[in-house]
């Protein structure tokens, strides 16, 4: 950001602290995006700040919503029950990320899955049909409505990429495109998913994805620590994941 523009959201009156403006500013939805911009959303009511603590639901799966959600701390996760009981996880949605967009801008706005809040968190909440209402929208609704075309397109890339992790059939493979998928330049995966949640991601047993990632690194390729990983190996797991 440069300097100009720090000092305008520094001077801003908006309860935004410096984790909240990062994380806006690395979403799609914050490109462009000014306090002044920010602030006329709030005083025309389609966008609200929100708070919600670990263990809290957003949404029950099947309920009809107009308003997503961009997450400026903590995390989501997004998860339907299996016929057998089992939990599946969607998705899990960070700091700079958003939630239910897609849902909120369809012609039936009903959420496919339930939304728990995994981490506390603080949420900017968009109304979508108070976005569209107005017929001859201003800079600022035009701004927002564009951002949001580009946080829709993100959304398909992330879909596409979650038909590729579950279009691996082998169990090693599926684990390798998640881990290469979530790792940083150094090969680092830092992850806020417990074993459980991670295997439930992976649609797969715990039991077995606990095996293969022992294996895995018996062989040198991962190395394993809490919940986080470090690729060993990175052009062996580059070939198991493509």
């Amino acid at each position: 950001m440069n300097p100009e523009a720090l000092r305008e959201w520094e001077a801003a009156e908006l309860p935004l602290n410096l984790e909240d403006r990062r994380a806006l500013q690395a979403s799609p939805l914050g490109v462009g995006l000014r306090p002044r911009d920010l602030a006329t959303m709030l005083a025309e009511g389609y966008a609200r700040f929100a708070t919600a603590s670990r263990g809290d639901i957003l949404a029950l799966a099947d309920a009809q919503q107009r308003e997503f959600f961009l997450v400026l701390s903590g995390a989501l996760e997004v998860a339907r029950p299996g016929s057998d009981g089992s939990r599946r996880i969607l998705d899990i949605v960070e700091a700079g990320g958003a939630c239910g967009a897609v849902t909120a801008f369809s012609s039936r706005p009903r959420w496919p899955a339930a939304v728990h809040v995994v981490e506390d968190a603080r949420l900017l909440a968009i109304s979508s049909g108070a976005l569209l209402a107005d017929a001859d929208p201003s800079e600022t609704r035009q701004r927002l409505l564009q951002n949001s075309v580009g946080l829709l397109a993100e959304r398909a890339r992330h879909l596409h990429a979650r038909g590729e992790l579950l279009g691996r059939r082998g169990l090693r493979e599926r684990i390798a495109f998640f881990l290469v998928r979530n790792s940083d330049a150094k090969g680092r995966v830092r992850l806020k998913l417990t074993r459980q949640a991670m295997a439930d991601h992976l649609v797969v047993s715990r039991a077995s994805m606990t095996r293969e990632l022992g294996r895995m690194a018996d062989e040198g390729l991962i190395a394993m620590r809490g919940r986080g990983f470090t690729i060993l190996d990175a052009d062996a797991l580059r070939r198991l994941s493509e």
